[in-house]
């Protein structure tokens, strides 16, 4: 009895320990956020003091149902055989958080989330879509009217969101300051001489040799990019290209030798997460794969994603393509479990953040309404919702697939942790 008691005493000081640890994570965020003033500190602060009641309150819950436990346990002691103990424990046992501090802090920001909050928190979405607004450059009542009703996870921002640098910064800081969750603040920002939102000409990546050259072109976009408080950039473009092949691609990507461009995709990730912006790559497995066998992949284009995956990449956008000779389907790959979940996944061994494609594609609305994307891109493996053809459809539809059993709870949660575990490196960076 007693040494029952013993080993429940110390697995509650380690519940509690790790919660302690959760604390002592908002505590360093804290820190991080005096010392960043430059880049936005106050949205961190906020962020800080909103959750920082919510892990006291889970330290004091811990404290609370570890006394229950062993209160209960006590008379179960005396009445159940010792095999049952035995098998209660070990439930237990796996059952406790790792000593993961920032595990720790985005289980206890969950714990407080509805299901229609963790629902709307996979969708990325442009203004527009979420607003109503023709053209939206800046954020006022009906973008917060908007978030409260539905927290999307993201918002995607293109070249006609952005009038000004000082413009585009107070647009994303109101925005910000209207959400009770951390957003993705995305825009497509790929190196070269066009490059919007008042960043800098770079080299092109087709002109791009040497990792290092990656590595300044893409710090340059990132220094600019977290400057206005954009935290994912849906770049570089991680595909190889011939000089006759898709010409929507020329000058984008590292060239057709996928071992040579490896080195320079993951210089250009890196050295975006390391300014707090997540790299997207985008998209795999490639515009040109089609009638590639599985073989023929894992000798090209998939030599890229190992490397970037190796690196840490934070996320991958999977293509809307139709990975025939792999997949053996007209399925979209952003829609495959097969593309996402035994090869992205199992055999590439990702496990960061997966993003579709954009759903408003024809690839997909030719076959699929905005609930049956959604609702498919999620059963197949993916993270985040790209453009939706219709957000409130898709949205909707997610939401009755969760009540209807066909997706469960904690499927759902399974991408939000994947989320916001970015999204918590990113405010830390």
């Amino acid at each position: 009895m007693k040494d029952e008691q013993k080993k429940r005493e110390k697995r509650r000081r380690r519940r509690v320990r790790n919660q302690m640890l959760a604390y002592m994570t908002l505590m360093a965020l804290a820190v991080t956020a005096l010392v960043g003033l430059y880049f936005g500190a106050n949205g961190v602060i906020r962020y800080i003091k909103n959750y920082n009641n919510k892990v006291n309150e889970a330290i004091a819950e811990a404290e609370s149902d570890a006394a229950a436990e062993l209160a209960s346990a006590a008379s179960q002691e005396q009445s159940e055989p010792e095999s049952s103990s035995a098998v209660y424990e070990e439930k237990e046992y796996a059952s406790e958080l790792s000593d993961d501090p920032l595990g720790e802090l985005v289980d206890t920001l969950l714990q407080d989330m509805t299901v229609e909050e963790m629902v709307a928190g996979m969708f990325l979405v442009t203004p527009e879509s979420l607003t109503g607004v023709q053209t939206v450059v800046k954020a006022g009542d009906s973008t917060k009217s908007a978030i409260a009703q539905k927290p999307v996870g993201g918002l995607v921002y293109s070249a006609k969101n952005f009038q000004s640098g000082d413009q585009f910064q107070k647009m994303l800081a109101n925005t910000k300051g209207f959400c009770e969750y951390p957003l993705f603040f995305a825009v497509t920002a790929e190196c070269g001489a066009d490059t919007a939102f008042g960043i800098a000409d770079t080299k092109k990546a087709s002109e791009i040799t040497e990792a290092d050259q990656a590595s300044e072109a893409y710090g340059v976009i990132a220094q600019t990019l977290a400057g206005y408080g954009v935290n994912m950039n849906l770049a570089p473009v991680s595909e190889i290209a011939a000089a006759d092949g898709d010409s929507s691609l020329q000058g984008r990507t590292f060239g057709s030798d996928a071992a040579a461009a490896a080195p320079l995709v993951s210089a250009s990730v890196q050295a975006m997460q390391a300014q707090g912006v997540s790299a997207v790559l985008q998209k795999f497995p490639g515009s040109g794969t089609g009638k590639k066998t599985l073989e023929e992949l894992k000798n090209s284009e998939f030599l890229i994603y190992e490397a970037a995956i190796r690196d840490g990449v934070d996320c991958i956008m999977v293509s809307n393509i139709s990975s025939k000779g792999v997949t053996d389907s007209d399925t979209p790959d952003s829609l495959s479990g097969v593309m996402i979940m035994e090869l992205l996944r199992g055999d590439l061994g990702f496990d960061g953040v997966v993003i579709t494609d954009a759903l408003d594609d024809t690839a997909v609305t030719e076959k699929y309404t905005p609930a049956e994307a959604a609702v498919a891109a999620i059963e197949a493996g993916a993270d985040v919702l790209y453009r939706p053809a219709d957000y409130d459809a898709a949205y909707e539809g997610v939401l009755q697939a969760v009540a209807d059993g066909k997706i469960t709870q904690e499927r759902i949660y399974e991408s939000l942790v994947r989320i916001y575990r970015v999204k918590y490196q990113n405010t830390v960076l």
